[in-house]
C-alpha cells in the first residue's frame, strides 16, 4: 500500500459506521456478545481487512475504552451506545460537511502511548441506563508503521456536554 494515502476523518467515520452497522447491529446477538466480551476484556478486534484503490489493504481494528462509562456496562447499554453514534454519525455524514476532529488531551505526554494517535471524531452517541447517561464517541488511531487504523469506542465525561446551568449568572441575549 502506498505509504502517502490517506483517508480523511469523514471516510473514516462512513467506513467505521458501517462495519459497526455491519458487525454489531445487524449480528446476530452471540457474534455481537462475542465482539462485546472480547472488548470488555481489553482486546482488539479485527472488523475487516479493507482493499484500498491501489490494491492495498487496510486492517481495520476496534477497541472500546470504557473508563468514563456511569454505572455497570452490560451489552445492552453497550450496543444501545453504538446504536446511537452509528445514528449520529449516519445523520452528521449525510449532511456532507467536514466532521470537527479532536485530540483527547494538549498535552499528549499524558496519554498512555497505545492513546498518542487517537483522534475523536466530534460527533457523540448519547443513551441513559438506570438513570446514568452516558456519551460514547468515536476514536480513529491510524498505525504510523503498519496499514492499521483501530477505531475505538469511547466513553467520555458527558458532564462536559451539559448546558451551563441559568443560575450560574451568564446570561445571553
Amino acid at each position: 500500500m502506498n505509504k502517502d494515502k490517506v483517508l480523511e476523518a469523514n471516510q473514516l467515520a462512513t467506513i467505521a459506521a458501517n462495519l459497526l452497522h455491519q458487525g454489531i447491529l445487524e449480528a446476530d446477538r452471540t457474534s455481537a456478545k462475542r465482539i462485546f466480551r472480547e472488548l470488555e476484556a481489553g482486546r482488539k478486534v479485527t472488523l475487516t481487512n479493507l482493499r484500498m484503490e491501489d490494491g492495498g489493504t487496510v486492517r481495520m481494528d476496534l477497541n472500546l475504552d470504557a473508563r468514563a462509562f456511569n454505572g455497570t456496562l452490560n451489552f445492552s447499554a453497550w450496543r444501545d451506545g453504538v446504536l446511537a453514534l452509528v445514528a449520529r454519525l449516519s445523520d452528521e455524514l449525510r449532511e456532507e460537511k467536514p466532521l470537527p476532529v479532536f485530540k483527547p488531551l494538549d498535552d499528549q505526554s499524558e496519554l498512555p502511548d497505545s492513546d498518542r494517535n487517537l483522534n475523536l471524531i466530534g460527533c457523540i452517541g448519547g443513551t441513559t441506563h438506570d438513570g446514568a447517561v452516558n456519551a460514547l464517541m468515536l476514536g480513529l488511531s491510524p498505525d504510523p508503521e503498519r496499514p492499521v487504523v483501530t477505531f475505538s469506542l469511547v466513553y467520555v465525561d458527558p458532564a462536559q456536554f451539559s448546558a451551563p446551568d441559568a443560575a450560574s449568572g451568564s446570561s445571553s441575549s
